[in-house]
């Protein structure tokens, strides 16, 4: 859970914006206490908050290409990082072992197009300023949170931030980015890039229950949550669910969870 909080498009040099951003930034420090990152480029900037889980000693944020003419800040994981990077042209040099740096080097050959490969839970921003362009893009169901913003004494202006608290200040209009869509301020457009079939009512599948393959489905995805390289947390309510998934993480990690009760004082159970 890191926070990422970014304007484009200021008026004048944004480095004189510099330390109200950092002002802001740190109302997100409680979601990444093991990081604090801040970029300038032109009239953009982008800082970050950062809770490190994958690439710890090397994945500060914002990440930047081998010019630095592509910025990026996420808050989120990419699951299928490892199987991007192959796709990735050859020689690409990577500066980091975040799982996040893929999407700098895939949006150099697929442009936008890059978050339609990305599984995982995300939202970014990322800054193009060769094309002094922004993109801005959540995971296909809103696990992670982003806001954008507006000031409509800054036409042309837009915010965003993993929470309204930093931008409640700047902005007089703010709306929750939704999910499974990307914005691209090249054509001032939010369009939806995650479509899955089931989307349409119509066509959900009518085949019989396949027990075996929703028990693989369950292991996969538990399985691949299951990167990181600091400590883990299963919330366990005792319900079938949750035991579930603590048990197959457990058995893909060969660890022992430990148990942290909590007691809600005003709670039935």
């Amino acid at each position: 859970m890191c926070g990422i909080f970014g304007v484009y498009n200021l008026p004048g040099d944004a480095n004189a914006f510099r330390q109200r951003a950092l002002f802001l930034s740190k109302k997100l420090r409680h979601r990444g206490p093991d990081w604090s990152g801040c970029t300038v480029a032109g009239n953009h900037i982008l800082c970050h908050e950062r809770l490190a889980i994958v690439g710890v000693e090397s994945g500060a944020q914002p990440l930047t290409n081998e010019d630095d003419t592509l910025i990026l800040s996420v808050n989120g994981e990419i699951y299928n990082h490892k199987a991007l990077e192959k796709m990735c042209p050859e020689g690409t040099h990577f500066k980091t072992q975040s799982d996040c740096e893929v999407i700098l080097h895939l949006y150099k050959t697929m442009g936008p197009d890059v978050v339609k490969h990305l599984d995982g839970m995300f939202s970014w921003v990322l800054l193009d300023t060769k094309k002094n362009r922004i993109i801005a893009a959540r995971d296909p169901i809103g696990i992670t949170t982003l806001y954008q913003g507006w000031n409509s004494k800054q036409p042309g202006t837009i915010y965003f931030a993993s929470e309204l608290k930093a931008l409640n200040e700047e902005c007089d209009r703010i709306i929750a980015f939704p999910p499974g869509h990307i914005f691209d301020s090249e054509t001032g457009e939010t369009t939806r890039y995650f479509e899955p079939t089931w989307w349409d009512g119509e066509k959900i599948p009518s085949n019989p229950v396949d027990y075996q393959l929703i028990r693989e489905s369950l292991e996969k995805a538990v399985r691949k949550r299951l990167m990181s390289e600091v400590p883990y947390g299963v919330l366990l309510s005792g319900g079938l669910d949750s035991s579930l998934i603590a048990s197959i993480a457990a058995r893909e990690t060969q660890k022992i969870i430990d148990g942290v009760p909590l007691n809600n004082k005003d709670g039935d159970e």
